[in-house]
């Protein structure tokens, strides 16, 4: 209980600029989340981070010129991104705060399992292909049997600036760890799983 008291009294201190379009990102946020009927006691952190991470880019993408340029940010930008989740998370206080408990209570659990047992994710190690930057940034490696495997770059973590930075170059080896999520392809109109990176080590 103490730590969902800390978590509300962290994104209450936050103190962000253009609130009016701050307002609507937040808005449309909890519109978004509502729309994926989403089941959170299912979701582990990593894929609810993503979801609502998703929904607010997409919000974002669509009123970043209503920003001051000072204040625009991109998806290279972890820590922008990161402070700009912040802000966008009081938002959704006065919208949905049923969500933020839900993250809240999430987050908690995730970190009481995750101090009772160790769990490491899956992950290859190869050989950097190519690196591309679109509306995600994508890895794509090669292990030494020589398959390939691309793998999207969605959420911050340690070591996510060897690519924000461009830090990593082709032929490059690398460890990739990684976990899964099914994700809607507007290409080819379905749900697929795609190889999301919690981890990234330069070897």
């Amino acid at each position: 209980m103490k730590k969902i008291f800390f978590l509300f009294f962290l994104f209450c201190t936050v103190v962000g600029h253009s609130q009016d379009v701050l307002a609507v990102i937040g808005r449309e946020t909890c519109e978004c989340l509502d729309t994926k009927k989403l089941d959170f006691k299912k979701l582990s952190k990593m894929e609810l981070q993503t979801q609502i991470g998703l929904c607010m880019i997409q919000s974002y993408s669509t009123h970043s010129a209503e920003f001051k340029p000072e204040d625009k940010v991109t998806l290279e930008n972890t820590d922008g991104m990161r402070k700009l989740g912040e802000k966008v998370a009081v938002k959704m206080l006065t919208v949905c705060p049923e969500t933020i408990i839900e993250m809240g209570r999430n987050s908690i659990a995730q970190e009481d399992i995750q101090e009772v047992i160790e769990e490491e994710d899956a992950f290859i190690v190869g050989e950097v292909t190519e690196i591309k930057t679109e509306q995600f940034i994508t890895l794509y490696v090669k292990d030494k049997n020589g398959r390939n495997y691309n793998f999207l770059l969605l959420d911050y973590f340690q070591t996510a600036a060897l690519i924000t930075n461009n830090e990593l170059k082709k032929k490059d080896v690398v460890k990739v760890s990684y976990t899964e999520l099914e994700l809607y392809d507007t290409k080819n109109k379905e749900f697929r799983y795609y190889k999301i990176i919690t981890d990234l080590e330069k070897q």
